[in-house]
């Protein structure tokens, strides 16, 4: 058995300014390695305006970003589908600051919020980590409903999800890969129900390795953690790192920063990044791509370094991970300091 795909995330074409150039460089890229699907992490931009008035409610149109710029969000939608490649997807927080789940869904194209889909002898599960905990009871993420909440009542699984990803792992005869925007096994934003998740994959796993690797966007950065033997790999943004307007920075241009109102809060990356990975009966083999930061790093600006689980870096690097159980509780460290 042998899979083999692109996977990118938090593109975020309401805050970049090259979104449109970056695109086709992913898309170019994975033909060239003749991908036979793409997965995107969450967070690619907002539904253009036409389809919000058409499939939502125009009253509640909002947004963090507030990016009307809707000819690039058509074209890129355009690319893609170009490319003749099925690309697949899980919700970030920033896809329902427009709009509810259910048209964010429709403009992906997505069956639903959380769903599976089989390719090549393995089983994708696609989660959604944006849920708000009150009390009991769990709500989903609707027009920027999140931002006025407790840090610690955003980003859960919930008990009604959790209890269907156990069903969807052991009803599969295929090996499992979980995709999630929000990190699963970080200590960093990231899901606070991880312990939960972590007893089920090592349950699931107790008789027979039905859960191999996870992948996750929103952190903006690259790095895997080992969670009851399982790599749990965050995967960079295709653009930035977002470290907020607290170290501004002009990267680019004056004019650049007045159209863009948002992109000095981030620390760009000259080039687009994403990941090639290949899944067979060796292991799991990771090609990422290299860049390097436009201006300073977040460290230059002094952004300090616990905010995130993992080191910022412009990369996703190359990696091979083992299909077998993986020893350590955390996050794996790795020589190259690129």
């Amino acid at each position: 058995m042998t899979v083999k795909f692109l996977v990118f995330a938090d593109l975020h074409v309401d805050i970049m300014h090259d979104a449109v150039a970056r695109m086709p460089i992913i898309l170019e890229e994975a033909k060239r390695q003749h991908a036979e699907f793409m997965i995107h992490l969450g967070d690619i931009m907002y539904p253009d305006t036409a389809f919000l008035k058409e499939h939502d409610d125009p009253e509640k149109m909002t947004g963090w970003f507030k990016n009307l710029r809707d000819d690039e969000k058509l074209a890129i939608r355009k690319m893609i589908a170009g490319s003749g490649l099925k690309l697949y997807g899980v919700l970030g927080n920033h896809d329902m600051d427009a709009c509810s789940k259910e048209t964010a869904c429709l403009y992906y194209g997505m069956p639903g919020p959380h769903y599976t889909f089989d390719r090549n002898g393995f089983r994708f599960i696609a989660l959604d980590t944006n849920y708000i905990r009150q009390n009991d009871s769990y709500v989903s993420y609707d027009h920027c409903n999140y931002g006025s909440c407790k840090s610690e009542e955003v980003t859960w699984l919930g008990t009604d999800q959790l209890s269907w990803l156990r069903e969807q792992i052991m009803a599969s005869d295929y090996p499992c890969i979980l995709l999630s925007h929000a990190a699963l096994a970080d200590e960093v934003f990231a899901i606070h129900d991880r312990q939960k998740l972590w007893d089920l994959v090592r349950e699931c796993n107790q008789d027979k390795r039905r859960v191999i690797f996870a992948l996750n966007g929103h952190n903006h950065i690259d790095g895997v953690s080992v969670r009851s033997g399982v790599p749990f790999m965050s995967v960079n943004s295709a653009s930035n790192v977002w470290i907020g307007h607290e170290y501004d920075c002009v990267r680019y241009s004056e004019t650049i920063s007045k159209l863009y109102h948002h992109i000095t809060a981030t620390a760009p990356y000259w080039d687009a990044l994403f990941a090639m990975i290949t899944i067979d009966d060796k292991g799991i083999h990771v090609k990422g791509r290299k860049s390097s930061f436009v201006g300073p790093s977040p460290y230059e600006l002094g952004f300090p370094k616990e905010k995130f689980y993992h080191i910022s870096r412009p990369v996703v690097r190359d990696r091979d991970l083992p299909l077998t159980a993986m020893a350590g509780d955390g996050v794996i460290d790795y020589d190259d300091p690129s």
